[in-house]
C-alpha cells in the first residue's frame, strides 16, 4: 500500500510539474498612489507578497528563517500553482534582502510581463530596461528602482525583487 501511494505521489507530482503556470496580472496602479507632482509611490511595503495573498491560496503557514545571529531574518510560504515566497531580511548572503518567487513550470512570457508590471509599484519612469538574455530587468545608470533577477532552472524559476529606492 505504501508503494502505491508513493507511486501516485510521484506520478501527481511529476504532472504538476509538467503543467505550465502563467502567472495572474499584476495590477500595479492597485497598489499605488500618485503624489500631486506625478511621482509614483508604493502604497505596500512588500509588493510580491501582497500580490499573492491577494491573487492565490497559501497551503502552508509561514515558516520562518532561522536567525543569523541578529534577530529576524524573514519567513517562506507555499502558495498553489507551485508558487514558493520568501522574505528574506539577512545580511549574510548574495540573496540576503528583498523577495524570491519561486515558481514550478513557469509560462516565460507571464513571468517577463509581471516583472515588468511590479517594476511600477517602484516608480518606473522607463529607466528599467532588459539584458540581452532577459535574465535581468533594471535601471540604467546606477538609477533608483526596482532590481530583478530571473534564475531558471530545468522544473522552477526564481524571481528576485528588490528595492533600491
Amino acid at each position: 500500500m505504501k508503494k502505491l501511494l508513493l507511486s501516485l505521489s510521484l506520478c501527481f507530482t511529476a504532472v504538476l510539474a509538467a503543467q505550465e503556470v502563467t502567472l495572474k496580472p499584476y495590477d500595479a496602479e492597485a497598489y499605488t498612489v500618485v503624489n500631486s507632482e506625478g511621482n509614483v509611490n508604493s502604497i505596500i511595503k512588500n509588493p510580491v507578497y501582497t500580490y499573492l495573498i491577494d491573487n492565490y491560496k497559501a497551503i502552508s503557514e509561514k515558516e520562518i528563517l532561522p536567525p543569523n545571529g541578529g534577530g529576524d531574518c524573514g519567513f517562506t510560504q507555499t502558495f498553489q500553482n507551485g508558487i514558493i515566497y520568501t522574505k528574506r531580511n539577512c545580511g549574510d548572503a548574495a540573496l540576503a534582502t528583498g523577495e524570491v518567487l519561486t515558481i514550478a513550470n513557469p509560462n516565460r512570457e507571464s513571468v517577463l510581463l509581471w516583472v515588468e508590471s511590479v517594476n511600477k509599484v517602484f516608480g518606473d519612469y522607463g529607466q528599467n530596461h532588459w539584458n540581452f538574455d532577459l535574465t535581468e530587468y533594471r535601471p540604467t545608470d546606477n538609477l533608483l528602482g526596482g532590481f530583478f533577477t530571473i534564475n531558471r532552472d530545468i522544473d522552477y524559476t526564481t524571481i528576485l525583487v528588490m528595492s533600491g529606492c
